[in-house]
């Protein structure tokens, strides 16, 4: 089984977004765990018909790889890890270490930024040579300020190629628990399918 997690240190960047859309998008059997105290994620799997994917209780984490998981996304709460330290058996600590992947969404603005160079360099200290990555998200049509995000990003770790933008689609489809990825011939269900395609090929690529 490869477990993602998303982690930001900032609220509203699209953190519980991106967590659904990769897990509807991901192949296989794909379960989602929410360990935000906001439970947003676990709001969306109520409101959603479909049976896949499943969102399950942190305790239920370890046994899903028996259960014949292919995939657990992993949508934790706002923060720096040095929120987690000081629970170093929860299930947040641990997997900022070993997850086989965190991305950090973040959006194109002043504000969102602050927080990234704490968060790059504590991924970079938690996790050694396993991979990281932000992806940027609600970017607006047009943003001048895409270009000077990435430059930033870039200057502090990965950066994913395939960017979020602002659009409707994503919280349209939330409504009834869908994801915008499943709105097929969308620009959002095309970016979503690029992000998948780059984080399989992060994965296999650390392998």
């Amino acid at each position: 089984m490869k477990t993602i997690v998303v982690h930001a240190p900032k609220g509203g960047c699209g953190k519980s977004t991106l967590t659904r859309e990769l897990a509807v998008a991901l192949p296989g059997t794909v379960a989602i765990v929410d360990l935000d105290p906001q439970g947003t994620t676990r709001g969306w799997y109520e409101r959603r018909s479909a049976e896949t994917p499943v969102v399950v209780a942190e305790a239920d984490y370890d046994g899903l790889r028996e259960a014949g998981a292919d995939w657990c996304v992993v949508d934790t709460a706002p923060g720096t890890t040095d929120a987690y330290r000081s629970a170093s058996a929860s299930l947040a600590n641990r997997l900022l270490r070993e997850a086989d992947l965190v991305l950090v969404p973040a959006r194109p603005t002043p504000d969102d930024l602050l927080g990234t160079a704490p968060i790059a360099k504590e991924l970079r200290s938690l996790r050694g040579s396993k991979p990281w990555a932000f992806v940027i998200t609600q970017v607006p049509p047009r943003s001048r300020f895409l270009m000077p995000t990435i430059r930033h990003l870039a200057a502090l770790g990965q950066v994913a190629p395939e960017h979020m933008g602002f659009r409707v689609d994503y919280p349209s489809a939330s409504i009834e628990g869908g994801t915008a990825f499943e709105t097929i011939g969308s620009k959002a269900s095309k970016e979503i399918r690029k992000l998948m395609r780059y984080v399989e090929e992060i994965i296999d690529g650390a392998a």
